[in-house]
């Protein structure tokens, strides 16, 4: 019987050989039964009125705009795409299907009239002020290499996958890290890190050195960790780094420990980080989401259910969610937090371990 590579992944199969992992671990172990309600009524429903704002940002190009009514956004596209794979659809099956095809084509529109060494020749985006000037490149390649080999789906997605890697992997510094000239690098960095695995778990062949990125992170979180950031601040330069210490093996390094412990506390006893949050916490709630769904420990059972319902509690009447500070468009952080609330469903590629 044939499946897709969605349906493969809420199965819990591998697609790829062991041997093959790049920046990480590769285990062909199927997802436990959660011993808690992981998806509740309300927060299938607040997934639903999300996803039906986010199609409203759609232009005739197929690509989607910051906000209703605005031009195409390469990153907040391919956002909104994720936000549809991880609720089941793809390219060819699904009730989104049309919306991921528009979406696929527009990227590989970008992609054919893309600048050396950048998707995009604009500057001063939103994305790219937080997370670095890469950041259209990376959030484009996560998504394309998330529907690379589906059926129906544009035949030149492999060639754009992998003109986006070598984009990527050109484009990290001697240090490991994508660039310091952001508010956010650290961030940057470990969108860089998964863009380059998801298309390595997709089967595009990539370089760059995953063990400098994460040896970088480690000295940035550790001096993180010793000042004693704002909030905000040990949220996304340091929280997000587990994203790739783990990955990497290294959950149980004493930087990758205390970031766990901080970012627990962080959520449970203070409603900020969700209440003011801009759209790179959103990003680093869903960077971190996956990271805790991977663990399988008291740590999710512990995250999830807090993170669900504060998430809930901050939605728009309208289904959308709002930037307060930054990153503020609103269909990046709907899309962010539509990604986060899905994290139960287990059907994005990148959910793999």
């Amino acid at each position: 019987m044939w499946i897709n590579r969605r349906q493969a992944i809420s199965a819990g199969l591998t697609l790829l050989p062991a041997s093959r992992c790049f920046l990480g671990r590769s285990d062909a172990s199927f997802w436990p039964e959660p011993d808690f309600e992981e998806q509740t009524a309300e927060s299938i429903a607040t997934i639903k009125s999300g996803i039906e704002w986010l199609k409203r940002t759609e232009n005739r190009q197929g690509g989607h705009g910051v906000d209703i009514g605005q031009p195409e956004d390469i990153g907040c596209s391919a956002m909104t795409g994720l936000a549809l794979l991880a609720n089941g659809s793809t390219p060819s099956q699904g009730p989104h299907k049309l919306h991921l095809r528009r979406i696929v084509n527009y990227l590989i529109g970008c992609v054919d009239a893309m600048p050396k060494g950048n998707i995009t020749s604009k500057s001063g985006t939103q994305l790219q002020n937080k997370i670095g000037r890469q950041a259209h490149t990376f959030f484009a390649l996560l998504f394309l290499s998330q529907v690379a080999g589906e059926v129906n789906v544009h035949n030149r997605v492999g060639a754009a996958c992998a003109k986006l890697a070598d984009t990527v992997v050109k484009a990290q510094s001697p240090r490991g890290d994508w660039g310091q000239e952001s508010w956010a690098p650290t961030l940057g960095t470990v969108m860089g890190w998964t863009s380059l695995r998801s298309a390595h778990f997709a089967g595009f062949k990539v370089g760059g050195s995953p063990e400098k990125t994460a040896e970088h992170l480690m000295k940035q979180m550790n001096s993180n960790l010793v000042r004693r950031e704002h909030w905000m601040h040990t949220l996304y330069k340091n929280a997000t780094g587990i994203r790739v210490l783990y990955a990497m093996g290294k959950e149980n390094e004493a930087v990758s420990e205390e970031a766990f412990k901080n970012v627990i506390r962080l959520v449970k006893t203070d409603n900020t980080a969700f209440n003011q949050a801009g759209g790179e916490e959103f990003l680093a709630f869903h960077l971190i989401t996956e990271t805790m769904l991977q663990k399988e420990d008291d740590d999710w059972k512990t995250w999830f259910p807090i993170v669900r319902d504060k998430m809930i509690s901050v939605q728009n009447k309208d289904g959308s969610w709002t930037g307060h500070h930054c990153i503020t468009s609103r269909t990046f952080c709907t899309a962010a937090a539509v990604l986060v609330l899905s994290a139960p469903n287990r059907y994005l590629p990148i959910s793999q371990r």
